[in-house]
Formats: C-alpha cells, sequence, structure tokens
C-alpha cells in the first residue's frame, strides 16, 4: 500500500503481500463467454456495416454505427483481460468529498471506448474532377474557359468554372457523400446536360458529363384571313415537319445542332397561297396566316 497526492492509495501484489490464487475454470468459462460474445457483436455490426454500407451512406448513419462497435469491443476487452487473463489493478481516492475506487474492468471498458472516441479522425474530403464533353466522346471539347458545373450535396450547392480542357475541379467533397448519386449538372451560354435531372455517383477520382447543344422551339398558329384556324397545314423548318391541329396549333423542337438565330419556316394547305416566314427560335408564338388560293 503506497499514499498518492490527494490522499489516494494504490494497492497491487508486492513481495510482502499475498499472492493472488490461482482462478477456478468454473470462474473463467462465464467470463471467456462474455468475451466471446460481445466480441462476436462487434464483428457483426462491422459486418452489417460492410454489406449495407451504400444504404447507410445515403443515410448519413456510417460514422454513427462506428462508435457503436465501441461498446461490445470495450466489453470484450475488459472480460478478456480481467476475466480470462486475471488480469488485475484498482484505484481508490477521495474525490469531491467521497470515496472513489475503479476496478479493472470498467478501466478497461473506458479506455477502449474514450480512445475509440478521441483517436478517430476528423471528417476527411476527396477531390472530384468533372470532364465536360461533346455528345461525340470525352474527347469532344465543346466547352473551354466556358460555363460551370454544379453538384447538389443535400442542399449544399458547389459551383467550379469550366477550365481549358473541359474540367471542373472540386477539391473537397464531404467524405459522406462517397459512393453517393448526388444531382450534378452543367450551366453554359447555349449548352445543356443530356440527361434531364441527371444524377451521377462520386467515389473520388472523375467522372464525365456530356453536353449537347440546347435544342429550341418555335410554335403558333395557322389561320386564314378571317382569323379561322387551318388544320392540317403543312410546315417545314430547317429540315423538319410539323402539320397544324384542330386548333391550328403547330410547335417545332429543334435540335441544337440545326438551330439558327434565324431560320426560315414555310407553310402550305390545300386552297390556300404558300407563306414564307422568317421565324426566331425561343419567341413569342407565330401566327401564319394563308391567304385562300384564287
Amino acid at each position: 500500500m503506497s499514499d498518492l497526492p490527494g490522499g489516494g492509495s494504490t494497492q497491487s501484489d508486492g513481495v510482502q503481500g499475498t499472492p493472488p490464487q490461482p482462478a477456478q475454470i468454473g470462474e473463467i468459462i462465464p467470463n471467456a463467454l462474455i468475451a466471446l460474445a460481445s466480441f462476436l457483436c462487434g464483428i457483426g455490426v462491422l459486418v452489417l456495416m460492410l454489406w449495407k454500407a451504400d444504404a447507410l451512406t445515403k443515410l448519413g448513419l456510417i460514422g454513427k454505427l462506428y462508435y457503436i462497435v465501441l461498446f461490445p469491443l470495450g466489453l470484450c476487452a475488459a472480460a478478456f483481460l480481467f476475466g480470462v487473463m486475471r488480469s488485475f489493478a484498482r484505484y481508490k481516492g477521495q474525490q469531491y468529498g467521497g470515496t472513489l475506487e475503479l476496478g479493472g474492468p470498467i478501466v478497461a471498458f473506458v479506455l477502449v471506448i474514450g480512445g475509440g472516441f478521441f483517436l478517430v479522425p476528423p471528417q476527411s474530403t476527396f477531390p472530384l474532377t468533372v470532364y465536360v464533353h461533346g455528345e461525340v466522346g470525352p474527347h469532344d471539347l465543346v466547352l473551354r474557359n466556358s460555363g460551370r458545373v454544379f453538384v447538389d450535396l443535400d442542399g449544399d450547392r458547389q459551383s467550379r468554372s469550366v477550365g481549358e480542357n473541359g474540367e471542373a475541379y472540386f477539391p473537397a467533397i464531404p467524405d459522406r457523400f462517397r459512393g453517393q448519386a448526388v444531382p450534378i449538372w452543367i450551366d453554359a451560354k447555349g449548352f445543356e446536360s443530356t440527361v434531364a435531372d441527371q444524377r451521377e455517383r462520386v467515389d473520388g477520382g472523375s467522372l464525365y458529363l456530356k453536353v449537347r447543344r440546347k435544342s429550341g422551339h418555335v410554335s403558333g398558329r395557322v389561320q386564314d384571313q378571317n382569323g379561322n384556324p387551318i388544320a392540317n397545314a403543312d410546315l417545314s423548318l430547317v429540315g423538319l415537319l410539323s402539320h397544324s391541329d384542330e386548333s391550328g396549333h403547330f410547335e417545332f423542337v429543334i435540335p441544337g445542332e440545326k438551330l439558327q438565330q434565324e431560320m426560315d419556316l414555310q407553310a402550305v394547305a390545300p386552297g390556300y397561297k404558300a407563306q414564307r416566314y422568317k421565324v426566331v427560335p425561343d419567341a413569342n408564338e407565330l401566327t401564319v396566316t394563308l391567304p385562300t388560293a384564287p
């Protein structure tokens, strides 16, 4: 027995003390079973984390389950060291007006749990490079130093400019998004993603974002000189064909590669003279008036 500062004392086996008695097998087996069960429980949680890693990551639980593993592992260490190996340690001292006594098993348990909490590294990040390219393939660099790429990380929208080689570099994506499919899109004049509401899986490294020229729209109504709708009128625009419906309405969706600032629209219908109009895509609806043929 030796005194410690603060009124505490430690007790340990020494030359003059009574040596500990050999443990009986009946005393060891229950502790060994507790240690084994705790160890298997911890391994089970680890297997669950690996098996359902994608689902747990999407739910944001992958980091939290790590701490659950510490409890069975701490219990396993305590039961094995002090129940099976018969290790022994005890601290006794005066604390906060009372007597504090800690036995070996609880010390081991606290060390495992506390070590797991305080020694875990802070949340890490990973870089992501997005390469923007055209419909021909990854080498079709349709955007150079133009436009921005956006990613939506659970409401945290990040954007980066497209560089000389069509790349957008995100240096620090939070690690909890690794393996998840996140919304990603391009904001560039005259271009759009080929997939609406596109989502891509991010796992570090790089990914490729295919874009195309934005399509244009031209719509309107075909009527006679009295304002009555003309149905089944034939309309053509940059090689595309359309027909007016019963109300005289028509519409063109013009692929980006055929889009021009100003285009020629031709309209013709039986019993009426053909007419040509200069049209601008994505403008107001056009009124096409066909005069009656003589």
